[in-house]
């Protein structure tokens, strides 16, 4: 019907339906974008609680022999391998044949699984032998040819238990997956209910012939 002809509550009327459609597609796109947050979260949450990658880097590092070092004149702090050879633990194929190891037990299955202490120093136990076997085979294969290197032996297998068992210890009683969905919970909760969706946009109607609702849109 044109506006000419409406009457004028007719008109009125139309205006608060115009009005209302608006807010029910201005709740809808903000209801879409705090999902999207919420998503967002989640994700970084996770990959922050699965992280794996510094631990791994840690003992590959160690295995190499590298060490930080503090430029004197920028200040800036890289890791360096050492120019003398008897610091360095392990050739390419010791770095490989460890690591390949190692990462069958530090990784996401491991941090998301149930275990208590006691099968915890079972596996620990298990992995040291295993450890101390396969180096004692392999040793000068390994780069451990000079008696400074073989020093570090016990070192070596030390250090990689300590670190298996750190990532282990983020699967007690599957505390690592409870963590990850309790947070969900929480920043669900917590997104939802500091979205705009949900603040400011329940209001009056305006009513065209009630000047209290006028400027709530």
């Amino acid at each position: 019907m044109p506006k000419e002809q409406m009457s004028y509550e007719d008109y009125s009327t139309e205006l608060e339906n115009q009005v209302q459609a608006l807010q029910n597609k201005n709740i809808e796109l903000t209801g879409g974008l705090a999902s999207t947050q919420i998503k967002s979260q989640d994700s970084n949450l996770i990959s922050l609680q699965l992280e794996i990658t510094e631990l791994l880097q840690k003992l590959e590092r160690f295995y190499r022999g590298e060490y930080l070092h503090t430029d004197k004149i920028t200040k800036d702090v890289t890791w360096e391998v050492p120019k003398d050879a008897d610091q360095i633990p392990l050739n390419e194929y010791g770095v490989t044949l460890l690591m390949e190891v190692v990462t069958k037990y530090i990784d996401k299955n491991t941090i998301l699984s149930n275990y208590n202490e006691e099968r915890i120093y079972e596996i620990i136990a298990d992995v040291g032998d295993e450890l101390i076997l396969v180096i004692y085979c392999n040793y000068e294969k390994m780069g451990m040819n000079t008696p400074f290197k073989k020093t570090k032996y016990r070192l070596i297998v030390t250090t990689t238990l300590h670190l298996i068992e750190s990532a282990y210890r983020r699967a007690i009683e599957g505390s690592t997956f409870k963590e990850i969905n309790q947070s969900r919970i929480v920043t669900q909760s917590d997104s939802l209910g500091r979205s705009p969706s949900t603040r400011g946009l329940v209001q009056r109607r305006t009513n065209i012939l009630d000047p209290r609702t006028w400027g709530t849109r």
